[in-house]
């Protein structure tokens, strides 16, 4: 049985630097716990992607950016055989559409 100071120190350690990362309301760890690097810039939080392509029509490798329409994070990616915002999510149909290189570009979750 874990002590109330057990219990502390592990509180203590959560969100902190060399501590236990935390997940946000969507199950997904915020991309301040995560480290430098892992990201390229935050372009900001867009209603639609087509906004987002509007003010950002081309990125730079690992830009990400918060499209609420979809509620979900977009990356631009520079490995595609055309480079473009894609998403994590995606359809099994469209997954299916895809070229092998294209899916092994992104680590697609398929919904």
């Amino acid at each position: 049985m874990a002590s109330a100071v057990s219990y502390e120190l592990l509180r203590a350690k959560m969100g902190a630097a060399n501590g236990i990362a935390t997940l946000d309301s969507g199950g997904l760890i915020p991309a301040r716990q995560l480290p430098p690097g892992v990201f390229g810039p935050y372009r900001g939080q867009f209603p639609t992607v087509n906004a987002l392509m509007c003010a950002f029509p081309t990125g730079m490798i690992a830009d990400y950016a918060y499209i609420t329409g979809t509620n979900s994070f977009w990356y631009w990616n520079g490995l595609l055989e055309i480079p473009a915002w894609v998403n994590q999510l995606i359809s099994e149909s469209d997954y299916l559409s895809l070229t092998p290189a294209q899916r092994a570009a992104v680590p697609y979750i398929v919904v």
